[in-house]
């Protein structure tokens, strides 16, 4: 009998603890070369709150074909888990995170649709204008297959927007304005959600705007542009049909 000391076999996704799937989600977090078994597309955006502060909404799709179907109770799921963390890169230290599992339950309906439409998931953060990095991953809790986006991103101190130049926030473009109740498109849940919710511009009227994030279109479908501009620490809103009045009048064009 031939065989090489410590030869071992990586142990199956299938066959994982709970303890296991936490010390692979926290190994894949502090790897340097990214897992990218998972499409993953994001979108991050700001919007002033006030003079300091910065709502960022961020907005990850990921493709529902690259997504396994889990049965439970005879029922059609998709389980993801995703974690995210922010770093300021001027110190180098962790802003903030996020963690969720997410249990998105199929109709018949929904199921077929999966196949041909992304996931989205979307989650924001309150920061103060600086250079920041954020690396997001999301794992499919039935095969344990990972994705990973990272990218370097920058919030303007819009209070040093010099005349005559208008301080504007991020401009989003999109094609959808969904329920926020809708589990395909937003599955985030629970007390941080409504928190989110009740700061994010992108939700009216218990609708929510999504970016497109792929920036494709369909020429039989509506475009959605949305953006803020400020003026003397007041609001504008391209959007919505009363804005509060600014100091001077806001016209928006759109080519």
């Amino acid at each position: 009998l031939i065989y090489r000391e410590g030869y071992y076999a990586n142990k199956e996704f299938a066959k994982f603890t709970e303890v296991d799937k936490e010390r692979q989600l926290e190994d894949a977090l502090m790897l340097g070369d990214p897992i990218t078994d998972l499409t993953i597309a994001m979108e991050i955006d700001y919007f002033q709150l006030n003079r300091a502060e910065y709502f960022v909404p961020i907005i990850v799709k990921i493709p529902g074909r690259e997504l396994a179907l889990a049965k439970k109770f005879g029922a059609d799921h998709t389980l993801i888990d995703f974690v995210a963390e922010i770093k300021d890169m001027s110190g180098g230290f962790t802003i903030t995170n996020v963690r969720d599992h997410v249990d998105i339950k199929l109709s018949d309906t929904t199921e077929q649709e999966l196949a041909k439409r992304p996931v989205a998931y979307d989650s924001g953060f309150t920061l103060l204008p600086g250079r920041y990095s954020i690396k997001f991953m999301a794992r499919d809790d039935e095969t344990g297959r990972i994705g990973t986006y990272q990218t370097e991103f920058t919030i303007p101190n819009l209070n040093k927007v010099a005349a005559p130049r208008v301080p504007i926030s991020s401009v989003v473009l999109s094609s959808q304005r969904v329920d926020t109740r809708d589990a395909l498109y937003n599955v985030t849940t629970g007390k941080d959600q409504v928190k989110n919710d009740a700061k994010n511009p992108l939700v009216q009227e218990g609708l929510k705007l999504i970016p497109s994030v792929t920036r494709v279109f369909n020429t039989s479908r509506a475009i959605y542009v949305y953006l803020q501009a400020y003026n003397g620490g007041l609001t504008g809103n391209a959007a919505t049909s009363a804005p509060p009045k600014p100091a001077s009048p806001l016209i928006a064009f759109v080519t």
